[in-house]
Formats: C-alpha cells, sequence, structure tokens
C-alpha cells in the first residue's frame, strides 16, 4: 500500500508541478503563444485594393489599373521540392535550380511570390501542371497593375508609381505628378481572407472563413482635356524636333476659370516604364532629368522681351503713360547709367504701343527709367510672380522676383498673362477637378474658379490687349508666324540669354524663345505659352522658333471648344520689329 502512496503522491506533485508550469506560463507568455498558435492555425490572404483612376475633364481614362495574375507558393504545403520546382518552373519560364534553392532556403515561409504579371499562356499552362500533378502548395492571386492606356500622354502631369517606401505596404506608391500628390485616394485599402488550416497549412472546410473585402481607391478627375493635350504634344515635338532644341514645354489653359486643358513636355517619357530597362544609376539619374522633370512648373528662366506687358500695362492703367506718347529711340544702342541696352533694329521714335508690338529693348528702358525700381517692383508682384501659383503639383518652384532679377517659370507666365485676357483678373490655376472615393461621394471639388486679386481694370485690360499685344501679331509685329485665319490672336514673343549654371553670366549662343497668346480678341477663351530651351538649328527667336506652335495649338483648342470664329484687325506696318 505504502508503494501506491508514494505512486499518488509522486504523480500529485507531477500534476502539482505541471499546473503551476502552467500557470507561469499563462502569466509570463500566455498572449505570445496563444499567438503562435492563432498564427499556426490561421492563414491570411491578403486581397489588394484596386488603386484608382485618373480620368481627364470629359471621363476619359488616363490611367487605370487591370488585375493580372500572379503565382504564389506556400512552401510550407510542398513535400517535394525537386518535383515542384521541375514542374512549375518551366511553364512560368523560370529555372527549376533556382525555384528548388527558393523552396528550400523558404521552408518555414507561408506565402512566397513564384512570378508576377502572368501572360494568358503562361496561366492557362501552370493551371494545367498544378491540376495534373495535385500541386496545393502553389497558388493564383490577381494583383492590380497601373496601366497608361496613351502611354505617354500626359506624363509628366500624371506621373508614375514605383516600389513603395513602407516595406509593409502591398501596393506601389505614385512617385511624381498626381499620382504621387494624390496617392492617400488613389490607394486604397487591402482586404483580408482568414482561414482556419492544419498543420500541413490546408485550410479546414468545416471552419468559417473570415473575409474583409478590400476598399478600391478613389478617382481624380482631371481639367486636362485628353484631345487637346495629344494636339499640344505633337505640336511641341515638331518644333524641337524642327529647330534641334534641348527641350520644350507647353500649356493650354482656360483664361476665365484658370482650368489647365494641356500641359506638355518633349522629350517625353512612358509612364508605364518610366526608365528604360538596363540602365546604370548615372544614365537614369541623365535620364530623369532629361525626360522627366515637368519643366512646366519646375523650370524657371529669365523671360526676356515676353516680360514687357507686365510692366507696360499697370503702368498705363496707371496713367503713367499714354498709347499715342512717343519714344526717342535712337537706337540700336543707348546707355542707362552703367549699362547699354540694345535694340535688333535702329529705331528713331516709336508710340508706346509699338514698344511692345516692336518689342523695343529701349523703349522699355525708357519707361523703367520713367517709372523707377519700386513701382516695377511692385508690378512684377501683382501678376504673381516670386510666388507659386497654387497649381499644387509636385515640384513647382516659386521663380525669382528681385528688384534686378526675374525667374519665371512658364505657368507663372501663362497665369499671369490671362490678366489681359479675364478683364484684368488674375485667377488660380487648376489641374486637378475634383476626386471622388469608391462609393461615389465627392470628396474634394475645386471645380469653381478662384480669383486671387485684380491687377488692372478692366478697361486697361481691354485696350492693352486690343492696342498693343493684338498688334504683336499684325503685320509689323514681332509675332505674325502665330497669325490664325479665323481668330485675332493677341500675344508677346521673347527671346533671352540662358544663364550659365550658378551664375556669372551668359552661355554663348544660347537662348530660350518664347510666345504667349491667347483668343479670341473679343471674347477670349483659351490661352498658350511655348518655350523652346536652346534651339541650335539656326533660328532662335521666340516668334520663330515658339509663335508658330502656339498659334497652331491655339487653332486646334478653340475648333475642339466650338469657339465661333471673330473678324480680324489690319493694321499698317511700321518698319522691322525686334525680338
Amino acid at each position: 500500500m505504502r508503494g501506491f502512496g508514494f505512486l499518488f503522491a509522486l504523480v500529485g506533485a507531477l500534476l502539482a508541478a505541471g499546473a503551476g508550469r502552467l500557470v507561469f506560463l499563462e502569466r509570463t507568455k500566455g498572449d505570445e503563444l496563444r499567438a503562435l498558435s492563432e498564427q499556426q492555425h490561421t492563414a491570411t490572404l491578403v486581397v489588394p485594393a484596386q488603386r484608382g483612376d485618373i480620368l481627364d475633364a470629359k471621363g476619359r481614362l488616363l490611367a487605370g489599373s487591370v488585375r493580372k495574375p500572379s503565382v504564389f507558393m506556400d512552401v510550407t504545403r510542398i513535400d517535394d521540392p525537386v518535383m515542384a520546382a521541375y514542374s512549375v518552373a518551366p511553364v512560368l519560364g523560370l529555372d527549376p535550380a533556382a525555384l528548388e534553392r527558393a523552396i528550400r532556403e523558404k521552408a518555414n515561409s507561408g506565402f512566397v511570390w513564384v512570378k508576377r504579371g502572368l501572360s494568358d499562356e503562361e496561366l492557362r499552362q501552370f493551371g494545367q501542371v498544378r491540376h495534373a500533378r495535385k500541386l496545393d502548395g502553389f497558388g493564383v492571386q490577381y494583383e492590380p497593375e497601373r496601366v497608361y492606356p496613351n502611354r505617354s500622354t500626359a506624363s509628366h502631369v500624371l506621373g508614375f508609381v514605383g516600389a513603395p517606401d513602407d516595406p509593409k505596404r502591398t501596393q506601389p506608391q505614385g512617385r511624381a505628378g498626381v499620382e504621387q500628390l494624390y496617392d492617400a485616394w488613389l490607394v486604397g485599402n487591402d482586404g483580408r481572407r482568414v482561414s482556419t488550416v492544419d498543420v500541413r497549412r490546408r485550410r479546414l472546410q468545416a471552419h468559417q472563413e473570415t473575409f474583409e473585402a478590400p476598399l478600391d481607391g478613389g478617382t481624380v478627375i482631371l481639367t486636362i482635356d485628353a484631345y487637346i493635350q495629344q494636339r499640344t504634344e505633337e505640336h511641341l515635338r515638331r518644333a524641337v524636333e524642327e529647330h534641334k532644341a534641348s527641350w520644350g514645354t507647353a500649356v493650354v489653359m482656360d483664361v476665365h476659370g484658370g482650368e489647365v486643358l494641356a500641359m506638355a513636355n518633349y522629350p517625353d517619357f512612358d509612364p508605364s516604364e518610366p526608365f528604360p530597362s538596363g540602365m546604370t544609376p548615372a544614365q537614369a539619374e541623365q535620364w530623369q532629368e532629361r525626360h522627366m522633370r515637368n519643366r512646366a512648373i519646375s523650370d524657371s528662366y529669365e523671360p526676356g522681351s515676353i516680360y514687357k506687358p507686365f510692366i507696360a500695362a499697370p503702368a498705363y492703367d496707371e496713367a503713367l503713360v499714354r498709347l499715342e506718347d512717343r519714344f526717342v529711340i535712337n537706337g540700336p544702342a543707348r546707355q542707362f547709367g552703367s549699362r547699354t541696352i540694345h535694340d535688333t533694329h535702329p529705331y528713331g521714335t516709336l508710340y508706346f504701343w509699338e514698344v511692345i508690338s516692336k518689342s523695343s529693348n529701349i523703349g522699355m528702358g525708357i519707361l523703367g527709367a520713367r517709372l523707377g525700381n519700386g513701382r516695377l517692383h511692385r508690378y512684377v508682384r501683382s501678376f504673381g510672380f516670386g510666388d507659386p501659383t497654387g497649381i499644387g503639383l509636385p515640384g513647382e518652384h516659386e521663380g525669382l522676383a528681385q528688384d534686378f532679377s526675374i525667374a519665371i517659370t512658364p505657368i507663372q507666365l501663362l497665369t499671369a498673362f490671362s490678366v489681359f485676357a479675364n478683364d484684368g483678373v488674375l485667377m488660380r490655376p487648376r489641374i486637378v477637378r475634383g476626386v471622388i472615393d469608391s462609393t461615389g461621394r465627392p470628396v474634394e471639388d475645386n471645380s469653381r474658379p478662384t480669383a486671387i486679386r485684380r491687377v488692372l481694370g478692366v478697361d486697361a485690360a481691354r485696350t492693352f490687349r486690343r492696342e498693343a499685344l493684338a498688334r504683336v501679331v499684325l503685320p509689323g509685329g514681332t509675332g505674325t508666324h502665330a497669325a490664325l485665319s479665323d481668330y485675332q490672336v493677341f500675344g508677346k514673343t521673347g527671346t533671352a540669354q540662358i544663364a550659365k549654371p550658378g551664375g556669372g553670366g551668359y552661355l554663348p549662343n544660347a537662348y530660350c524663345g518664347s510666345f504667349v497668346c491667347a483668343a479670341p480678341l473679343g471674347e477670349p477663351r483659351a490661352s498658350v505659352i511655348v518655350s523652346i530651351y536652346h534651339p541650335t538649328g539656326g533660328k532662335y527667336y521666340g516668334g520663330t522658333v515658339a509663335a508658330p506652335a502656339a498659334g497652331a495649338i491655339l487653332a486646334d483648342a478653340l475648333q475642339y471648344m466650338q469657339v465661333p470664329p471673330e473678324p480680324l484687325l489690319t493694321a499698317p506696318t511700321a518698319g522691322p520689329a525686334s525680338d
């Protein structure tokens, strides 16, 4: 009996020790062990959300997503790595030996990608092999893939997507343009499917799955019109190639609402493959600088004569000068203190409006001396120069507006020039009209125009565009290559030397030719700017390299917008014009 008593005592001690151990584990590692047990008996499959669309102003798709099949494997369910690897790899175009190594090296992994973005034929062959050889350790998951159906169209506006910064994030991340600016709205929220599995990671049919549906990303609607964008890009490309320029940029705007109808740069790129394969890091950096900069908003440069209306018009508005005032030029050179200013032609005397239409540098020098630096600086800032326009795209440069230095971006120039077309009011440019979430609920509405301030009086704006800016495009002006047969164009040419990087003078024989314009004269609807940077084909004046493209873009836009034709002005020629 004493033997049984000892046995009972021993068993009791062991049970007590076990119970104590259980109490100890519960208090010290209970949560950790329960989580490990749940992890071992559950399988979680991420159901990717679909990235939202980017549409043009008329609802046409500019960027979207399609679901592409990808193959994954649960290595814990693969019994024979050799058979599995040499069955799957050939139909997927993979190296069987490399796949076998991956299976062995990741023996405890529950989810490993095998190949992403399968073709239809690869998917068909994989399905046949998987079914015939009962390869339950492999599966197919459909992932969203970003597509740009118009390829390079509006590439600098749209941007592109790339690998996410956060390793826990399953979806690509916006890397430039609208893709970056609205990434938080476009990305959506992934869903989850949680299943109960046995020790072999096989789903137990008797247990209910938990499913959380993905929430797809929202839709961003732009002010860009795909047709106007494509025509703008085509005219810009021709101008850059014809004049063998380093690059060119062009913007089209609705003058009343500030809506950007097109924003183009050339060279451009394909957002679906922003960096061509095989590039070294140095080559990729050079490619990005040349092809991927949105120069319409990021590059500021000296504007040249295109800048003259923004000084002359406020002076006229304040009655500091009259249209019929005559300026004694006596060119082609004139000394202003320590600085010598040159004109292309030896003008004798010019009316004030001719100083603009013929782009006389000496005439503007006389006007500037009359106004003084204080007024000049105030006029410049009233048009928004030196401040971001508020368009919102990543990488916008605010330019430079100091007493003796001026550097302006194309979007700043076009925004300011639209003051003449909009009866003196400066409007904030817009390129995103709004955002709606996946349920159709508006979450951002930019459809209403925003007036920043009045810069010119109504009469001054109308008179200046008719009596000065319109004459730029009439015979004797510098912008005749932008003249249209159905609309009276008004605008301004500009040819500026290109400054050396870091300052210290200008590059020899290097210019940027620009032209900014709008039409119709009576009731303006659209404005355009074209800048051609460092043309090397023998021509470089803005009226020659930029005006023809700007006129063609304007004609296409107005005809597409069904703007009625208007009577054209006539004006006598009055000698040659500068630029």
